[in-house]
């Protein structure tokens, strides 16, 4: 070991630098272990240079891959920005024409609502006015109100941009479309009204409330004293008397459903007026409809007189409810 140190430190490496014929040569010597030190650094940083070039390429070369990358995703991004720009463009004139549509549309809703609120008022009044003349109870149609927000703020838009009042107008036109739909729901409220006032007119008609005949009130309905036989018994109907020959008319609109002679009653003649109500006219002279004949309230159909068993000419008249008799008062009374 002693000798291999020894060798070391007496060898040792000369290094010469020849320069031009001009110059001197210069020449460094070292000890053998300085010099292979040198000599493994040199390797070192030659190896991390290299490697560091290596790298670098490897680096750049990917670089190089991914921007080419990037331009052509630019590309493509851009293509489909002018794309959307096209798409946009046409759709702001599709917007501005539909606008305008609406806007033509809108006008013409308003004004038919303006006139179906004042058709509203009217049919109310025309309903009250029924109600006082037939003593009936039918609601007027009442429609929710058209929210008019939308126009109320348009003052507020004056200071928006073009678009945004495009799009302000546009969203307002759609508030708007409650108008179509309040005018449907009117339309049917007053088809709704129309039935009811059919049916109660035709109900008020079929009604057996007119006063059948002029003449006095000769005998009440309930249990009374018969006079021809002095017994209490019940008096399904009312008496009306008079002379011989006085009209008797149709309590209500209906269809004869009898018209012939029976018994004590004499000559009758019975109407179905519907609803469950039925008149009955007895002691008639002489019978003016037969079976199956419609009749209307107020129309004349018999005559006074004294058929059956009676003490004088007079009418008994009935009026029966699901088949039952009741007090004819209680109507003709109304």
């Amino acid at each position: 070991m002693e000798k291999l140190k020894k060798y070391f430190m007496r060898n040792k490496v000369t290094i010469m630098v020849i320069p031009n014929a001009q110059k001197s040569i210069k020449q460094w010597k070292f000890n053998i272990v300085i010099a292979f030190i040198i000599l493994v650094a040199l390797i070192v940083i030659n190896i991390t240079l290299l490697l560091n070039t290596i790298i670098s390429k490897i680096t750049s070369d990917n670089l190089t891959s991914e921007n080419s990358q990037l331009e052509i995703d630019l590309l493509m991004t851009q293509d489909k920005i002018n794309l959307l720009q096209n798409i946009n463009s046409n759709k702001a004139d599709e917007i501005k024409q539909l606008k305008n549509t609406l806007q033509s549309s809108n006008d013409f809703m308003v004004a038919r609502l303006a006139e179906m609120e004042q058709t509203q008022t009217y049919v109310a009044q025309l309903v009250t006015i029924f109600n006082k003349e037939t003593n009936s109870d039918i609601k007027a149609p009442i429609s929710r109100s058209f929210n008019r927000s939308a126009e109320a703020t348009q003052e507020q838009n004056a200071g928006l941009s073009d678009d945004d009042l495009l799009l302000s107008d546009i969203n307002a036109l759609i508030t708007n479309d409650e108008i179509s739909v309040i005018i449907a729901e009117q339309a049917q409220a007053y088809n709704d009204l129309t039935e009811k006032l059919e049916k109660q007119l035709s109900y008020l008609d079929a009604r057996p409330d007119f006063y059948p005949t002029n003449g006095t009130y000769s005998s009440p309905f309930g249990y009374r004293r018969d006079p021809i036989t002095g017994k209490t018994s019940m008096h399904n109907g009312i008496d009306i008397s008079n002379k011989v020959g006085t009209a008797i008319f149709a309590a209500g609109t209906g269809i004869v459903t009898f018209a012939g002679y029976d018994g004590n009653f004499g000559n009758v003649l019975i109407i179905d007026h519907g609803y469950g109500y039925e008149s009955v006219y007895a002691h008639c002279k002489t019978l003016l409809f037969s079976p199956g004949d419609q009749v209307e309230k107020g129309t004349q159909v018999a005559i006074m007189g004294r058929s059956g068993r009676t003490t004088g000419p007079h009418l008994h008249f009935e009026i029966r409810y699901n088949g039952t008799p009741i007090n004819p008062l209680k109507l003709l009374d109304q």
